[in-house]
């Protein structure tokens, strides 16, 4: 060595037995000195240069009336006496500005593989490798780019804080989260290292260790001629790794794991004691006394993996039901909703009972068909596909239902299977799974018990009330259509409604001159029950010859009702009853609905197709 190591090795001498001291601690201390002696060395030069083009290799100045060398440093030498200096002189080679050296520049240019703190607190991680294959388990790359250690293998952990939650961000600007944080113990070269604080990142296919995580530990770090060494200040050299041919450095090390099994199983069993402790209070509220300090005693506790029974018997409840479908039909008749509503009482004057509707998926569009057993179902869906299908030029794909036996009967499935018609049913007493249609029947029997009640129409009128109401819904607005009404998603046509009239109002239908005689009256009083589906017309009652009449030239008096010649008990005590209007069951998954037919502008729409009139 040269001379100026020699007050090195006296220093060596006197701090240390020279008996017991190894050739690693040796070579650690001197390597540690050396680079002292380099730094100093780079601050002397840094100060003549920016001297020396000030004033020729001088430069003066007055302190407090006393004339001072900077340039030479004249006096007693580096030692304990070195004379003090003013570094706002001092000239950066960076950015050339007074103030700072070159190695404390704040505007120095940073490497693509910079690790820093963002405004959102997450951990830069770029030097991110992607590789095909797995990485072997006993490989560990040095990084100096990586903010923190990190491992994908959650086995490998010691003390792990599960809790624990970072963002890290990776050179390709995607993002992973660090879901917990402990040690891991490496075995390497005969030794046992403690490698603490490393993140468990599950998505992470490589291990890292970060240089400047071990640098923070006060170990040195040196690579020289494509070997990397990492020096303990008191062990020396504790990690040796050469180089490999892309130029990276990988450290194989063999993990020690920790038994797992028996920390799991006293951890399960403390977190489980304090659960019965608590009368079974949910893992979130024992997890929220302790990080909140709610109380003292409480002791740190793990999620455990298993199921409570008795949690299962008094606390299990139903799973939530989607408010909103992540699925809709594309198409008309891609998938049809069908449901029974009923039965109605009192029976119709024709003696029906039961109102089968079929909804579109797609437009919403509504049809109904009245049924006086729940056996005739699958006759109307027999009359419902030909006509739809004619119409539309298209085949019906699939029909979802509920479980009722009328449409799980052998007949029911046998008839869909022929015809390629795919089958959808709700889970037992979940009706929910076929929300569009029950809340379509729940919307329609409503508005049939608003408007006989308007105009004190009798009960048994409601087949009539359901025919009408299914017609006004198919032109009025839904969320699940936008902007257009079901009846135009349905047939491309805007729809005409300016032949509204009130249902149930007194109407003036004209006599034709081949029904009547020259004295006999032109106009004859009756009730207004909707329009004619066969034809351009309306469709009223006659209550005095109680028959009805298909007429296009009426007058309607819409703030008038029929004086059925009912007293007011009579009408209180009709009652329009429905068993299948199941309010319950009607929340509707697949869109968004309002609660109430007062504002029906904003609920779905659904009806029958009767033909507009002029």
């Amino acid at each position: 060595m040269t001379l100026k190591f020699n007050y090195v090795v006296c220093s060596i001498e006197e701090s240390n037995d020279l008996s017991i001291m190894t050739i690693d601690e040796l070579q650690s201390s001197l390597l540690v000195h050396e680079q002292r002696m380099q730094g100093q060395k780079e601050e002397e030069h840094a100060l003549n240069i920016i001297n020396s083009e000030r004033s020729g290799g001088r430069y003066e100045h007055r302190v407090e009336g006393r004339r001072r060398a900077r340039g030479d440093f004249r006096g007693r030498g580096r030692g304990k006496g070195r004379q003090s200096f003013n570094k706002a002189l001092v000239q950066c080679y960076n950015c050339q500005k007074l103030g700072h050296f070159q190695y404390e520049c704040p505007s120095g240019k940073r490497g693509a593989n910079y690790a820093e703190l963002d405004e959102g607190e997450e951990m830069l991680l770029m030097a991110y490798v992607e590789e095909n294959q797995s990485t072997r388990e006993n490989a560990w790359f040095l990084d100096s780019s990586c903010s923190n250690h990190m491992c994908g293998t959650k086995d490998w952990f010691f003390d792990l804080d599960e809790m624990f939650r970072q963002s890290v961000k990776l050179g390709d600007n995607s993002r992973m989260m660090a879901m917990g944080k402990g040690h891991v113990k490496l075995h390497i070269n005969g030794l046992t290292q403690v490698i603490t604080e490393v993140y468990f990142i599950p998505e992470l296919r490589n291990n890292l260790l970060s240089i400047g995580q071990l640098q923070e530990k006060n170990l040195s770090i040196l690579i020289q001629d494509g070997m990397c060494n990492i020096y303990h200040p008191r062990r020396g050299l504790i990690i040796q790794t050469q180089m490999s041919a892309n130029k990276m450095f990988v450290v194989l090390a063999s993990i020690i794991s920790p038994n797992s099994t028996c920390l799991q199983i006293t951890s399960e069993d403390n977190t489980q004691l304090w659960h019965c402790r608590y009368g079974h209070l949910n893992f979130k509220g024992l997890r929220t006394l302790h990080y909140k300090e709610m109380v003292r005693g409480l002791p740190m506790l793990k999620a455990s993996s298993k199921v409570c029974d008795d949690c299962m018997i008094g606390k299990q409840h139903r799973e939530a039901i989607p408010k909103k479908s992540l699925w809709r039909a594309s198409k008309q008749l891609q998938l049809i909703h069908a449901d029974i509503c009923g039965p109605i009482l009192p029976k119709s004057n024709s003696g029906k009972r039961y109102v089968i509707t079929f909804i579109d998926d797609y437009s919403r569009k509504t049809w109904a068909y009245f049924l006086s057993e729940k056996s005739e179902a699958l006759a109307m869906f027999k009359k419902y596909k030909v006509f739809v299908e004619k119409e539309i030029g298209d085949e019906i794909c699939c029909l979802r239902t509920d479980r009722g036996g009328e449409f799980t009967s052998l007949e029911f499935n046998n008839f869909c299977s022929m015809h390629g018609v795919n089958r959808q049913l709700t889970t037992a007493y979940t009706p929910q799974q076929n929300g569009v249609a029950e809340r379509k029947n729940r919307t329609i029997m409503n508005m049939v018990r608003s408007m006989l009640s308007g105009k004190e129409v009798p009960k048994e009128f409601w087949p009539e009330a359901v025919n009408w109401s299914v017609y006004v819904l198919n032109r009025s607005p839904t969320l699940a259509v936008k902007d257009v009404t079901p009846e135009e998603a349905w047939s491309g046509i805007k729809p005409c409604v300016d032949h509204f009239r009130v249902f149930g109002c007194v109407a003036h239908v004209y006599v034709p001159d081949s029904q009547r005689k020259k004295l006999d009256n032109k106009s004859v009083k009756c009730v207004l029950l909707g329009v004619s589906k066969e034809s351009k017309a309306y469709r009223l009652y006659d209550p005095i010859s109680k028959k009805i009449v298909i007429s296009r030239d009426i007058v309607c008096v819409e703030d008038e009702k029929w004086k059925w010649g009912r007293s007011a008990e009579e009408v209180k005590r009709d009652v329009l009853e429905c068993e299948g209007d199941n309010e319950d069951a009607a929340v509707d998954e697949d869109e968004e609905c309002l609660e109430d037919e007062q504002t029906d502008q904003n609920e779905e729409t659904d009806n029958s197709s009767p033909t507009e009139l002029p």
